[in-house]
């Protein structure tokens, strides 16, 4: 995995254990962040509750 790919995967999948706890971070959200982190997809850096509500509406949606 490229360095850049790589950071943007834990800065998805640090989202997911703040919002879940690291012990119910599932399979299926690390294949979300790995496929958001090849995307050019930009979330929010203003505040870590704009990060969080970003991942887990784009994490709700694609559940749909």
């Amino acid at each position: 995995m490229e360095p850049l790919t790589k950071r943007r995967y834990w800065f998805a999948m640090s989202s997911f254990a703040r919002m879940y706890t690291p012990p119910k971070v599932t399979q299926e959200m690390s294949d979300f962040c790995l496929g958001w982190a090849l995307h050019e997809d930009e979330a929010p850096l203003d505040c870590l509750r704009h990060v969080d509500t970003y991942f887990r509406d784009l994490w709700i949606e694609s559940q749909n």
